[in-house]
Formats: structure tokens, sequence, C-alpha cells
């Protein structure tokens, strides 16, 4: 391991913590600079829970950063009442002086202003990375969610799903991108299996199809559950034989294969089967090459190291050029809309019956989070500031869901006292934010221990590891937990890449 290898560790590990804490500040400092304007005391302003750091008090205000960096609060008397004393840890409260209550509408504006503090965040975020320049080849996509490769004898090549087939709706909804795809082919799951219509992108074929899902095994808390299929992607050639068919014709490593015969190349399988296939013929194969169409007739052979079959002498590697959901749009609107109907549909699914425990079973702790984040940081700034925004996003929608002890209840609550002119009596609300406190620390201990449970089994040693590479589905077909990746990345592990 090289040092400079760990000095990026460390610096992925530092970005995270000041990306993160600074969105629980721009949260907090959102109730804050409200709260000052309306007039109400501000007891403190902390970054984290739990025993400070570091603390000042400049008049009324005691500003203090914690030793627990999962949140922060703003100490609103007349606001929040003495209900989460506890949680909010030592110096809560700086004195007992009776105040008047705040307008109800005031506390409306200062409760919802945390999350405009988080929107905001993510205006901006959104707007950086419109500006950032783009990567090589970034635009090249195959639009919407489009299938790469489908094994001929799993349950979804038997169903009739095709390489190249584009995911038009999943029992009934329309898809524009493979994460959508996966999440609604994992919460939307019926007796085992999911309704697709298709149309192909290489010969215009549509179909209505049925199609297997595979359960999720051992916990883990994926959405990439359909079988056996791959997301189309380009093929990069990774290497070239010496004295080989594709030398000869000029290929080079690092050119991007897009199609042969005129026909688009939507898997390194899909390009596998066709070389195969083409009999010796020769072929006319359309490459990317440092941003020029290039296109070259290669004539295929039969070589020793594709074991008789015909090839061309190269190694082909997942060109990847798809990104995570959060990361798909340049344009700032159309950033901050995806990330709303991606948390919106995780929202939605958790409460309607029939897809909660699904939608339960994707939901991570701290623990997965964290490391996840660290990975993010880790794989350059555009994807680090496109997940960062959507944190944003997901930060403000959950706390103006209408829970007791989140933002949202305080909006219920003062909701109430303009609708019926009363104050909710103090015991009443103590008591609600105690017990929805209680609640919500019980989930993310419940998450934590899954997601330790996850460390366990997946860097665990032995036979348990190859176990865990074959999660079988109910229907006895291998589940392909697919991963997302960043964009203008040569992956050459993919099966028959050799040919």
């Amino acid at each position: 391991m090289t040092f400079l290898t760990i000095l990026s560790w460390i610096g992925a590990a530092v970005a995270v913590l000041v990306f993160f804490g600074f969105s629980v500040f721009v949260h907090e400092l959102g109730h804050f600079l409200t709260a000052r304007a309306c007039g109400f005391r501000i007891d403190a302003f902390s970054i984290g829970f739990g025993k400070a750091i570091w603390k000042k008090k400049v008049g009324e205000t005691e500003y203090k950063v914690c030793w627990i960096p999962l949140g922060g609060y703003v100490m609103l008397p007349q606001l929040d009442p003495s209900g989460m004393e506890k949680i909010q840890g030592e110096g809560a409260v700086a004195d007992d002086t009776p105040l008047p209550p705040a307008a109800w509408w005031k506390r409306i504006i200062v409760s919802v202003s945390g999350a405009l503090g988080n929107v905001v965040f993510a205006c901006v975020l959104a707007l950086v990375i419109s500006a950032l320049p783009q990567e090589p080849l970034e635009n090249m996509r195959f639009g919407g969610p489009v299938v790469g490769y489908v094994g001929a004898e799993s349950g979804a090549g038997k169903s009739g799903l095709r390489a190249g087939d584009r995911i038009l709706s999943v029992n009934g909804k329309p898809m524009a991108s493979w994460g959508e795809f996966v999440t609604e082919a994992h919460l939307g799951v019926q007796d085992g299996q999911v309704a697709l219509a298709v149309s192909n992108i290489l010969d215009g074929a549509e179909a209505n199809l049925l199609v297997p899902v595979a359960g999720v095994k051992m916990g883990l808390r994926t959405m990439y559950s359909i079988t056996n299929i791959v997301e189309a992607h380009f093929c990069g050639v990774a290497s070239v034989m010496t004295n080989s068919p594709a030398e000869r014709a000029g290929l080079k490593s690092g050119d991007v294969l897009v199609s042969l015969d005129g026909e688009t190349v939507v898997s390194v399988e899909h390009a596998v089967e066709m070389i195969k296939a083409s009999k010796g013929e020769p072929m006319d194969f359309g490459v990317m090459r440092l941003g020029k169409e290039l296109d070259l007739v290669v004539e295929p052979e039969i070589l020793k190291e594709t074991d008789g079959a015909f090839g061309v002498g190269v190694v082909l590697g997942k060109y990847d050029i798809s990104v995570p959901m959060w990361m798909r749009y340049r344009d700032p609107a159309s950033q901050l809309k995806s990330d709303v109907k991606s948390v919106g549909r995780v929202l939605q699914a958790l409460v309607t019956p029939k897809e909660t425990s699904k939608a339960a079973g994707a939901l991570s702790g701290p623990i997965m989070i964290i490391p996840s984040m660290w990975a993010i940081m880790l794989s350059g700034v555009f994807s680090a500031l496109s997940f960062v925004r959507f944190l944003n996003m997901n930060l403000a929608m959950l706390n103006l869901l209408p829970i007791p002890v989140l933002d949202g209840g305080h909006v219920v609550f003062a909701i109430c006292r303009g609708v019926t002119g009363k104050e909710i009596p103090e015991r009443v609300v103590n008591t609600l934010v105690n017990v929805f406190a209680i609640l919500l620390i019980a989930a993310f201990l419940a998450l934590s221990v899954l997601d330790l449970s996850i460390f366990t089994q997946l860097f665990g040693d032995g036979d348990d590891a190859e176990d865990r590479q074959e999660q079988v589905s109910e229907t006895g077909e291998e589940e392909d937990a697919a991963s997302a990746h960043d964009s203008a990345k040569l992956e050459t592990d993919a099966p028959g890449g050799e040919l």
C-alpha cells in the first residue's frame, strides 16, 4: 500500500466528516437564523449530540460541538418543550425563565427552515455539478434502462427478456433509468415476478413479459435483484494480442467498441456472442477513439486463446459509463427532481402495506452508510458532490415527515394551534416526542445490528465466503447483485471477455 493511497483514504474520511457535518450545520443554521428573525429565545446551537468537545456561550446562546456527529439541534424552548433534554445532552436548558408562547405561524416558519437550508445547499451543489467539466464519453449512454445480457437458461431469459430490451415500464409504472427499474423490481414484486413492457433497441420488437425476481439473501439490502441480467454497457478494449486479427486491423487498447456490423453492442457478452457466431466472415467494428468515430474491418479467426472458437485477439472489458441515480443528470432542475423522486418512492413504499417489508429491508444504518460515503468520496469529485446533494434532499424530506421529534411533527403541532386556537398540552407533546424519539433510536439500533451482521457475512472466511458468491433465488437461478459505478470505468472481469 503506497503512501498516496493511504493519504487518499484519509482525505476521503475527512471529506465524509466535512460534508456530513456541513449538511447538519446548514440544517441547524436554517432553524437558527429564522428563529432569531422571529424573536425566539435560542438556548443552544449544537452540531452533534452528547458531551461537548467544544462550547462557548455568547449572549443567551451556547454554541457547541459534541462527540456524537450524527445530527445536531437548536434548543428553542418556545418551539420544543423539555421533552428532548435527555437526548440533547448536558446543558440543554439554559434557564427556566417563563416565556410567552410563539405565534403558530412563526413556529411553522422556524420548523421548515431547517429542511429549507438543506434544499438551498442541494441547489448550490447542483449548480456546481452542472458547471464541472464533462468526463470523456460521459454522454455516451443508451437512454433509459436497457438490458445488456440475459442468461439464456435463467428465469429472465426463459420469460422472453432479451439483450437490447429497453424497460419501458414495471407493473405499469414508466421507467426512466436502470436505478428506477431495479428499485421498482424490488419493491413491486408480486408472487415472485414483475410485469415488464419492453421495446428492443436492436430490432424494434415490443413485448409484455412476466419476469421472475430473485429473493434477497443474508439480509443484503440491495435492490439489484432481477435474476441473471446485466445492464447495457459499452465494451472497452483492455488489450490487443500481438499479431492478432485485431492488431492487423488497427484496433488499439483503449478503444471503445460501439457496434458490430452496424448493430449496437450492448454488453461484453453480446459482443463475444456476435464475434463467435461470425464464422470467420469480416466484420465492421464501430469504435470510439479519443472522442472520434472509426470504422475498422476485422476478420475473426479460430484462436487457441478462445478454445477453438472464432475470435479477434482482444480482451474486452465493461466500459461502464452508467452512474448511480443521484448523479445521472447535469441539468440542476433534473438533478433535484430525480432526488425527490427517488426518496419519495422509498417513502411511499414504507407506507404501502404490500411493499413495507421490502422497503424496510432496503434501508441501511450508519455502519453501512458511512463506509459507502467514504467509497464514494474516493471515486471522484462529481460522484462525491452528487451524493452529498442527494443526501441533503434526503435529509430535507425525512425531517418534514409529520412525526413528533422531527421538524414535520412541530409543523403539525403548530397547525393544530392555528386551527383550534388552543395549545396541545405540554405534557402530551413531551410524551409524544419522547415515545417517537425512543422508536427512532430503536430503529437506528436495529439497522446498526443488521449492518454489523452484513459486515460479518461479507468479511467472513472459508466456505462461507464461497457460499456468499452463489446467492440462489427461489427458482434456482444465480442472483446477479449488480452495483452502480462511476462513469468511464473499465472492468475486465466480465465473463467471456477474451476473444
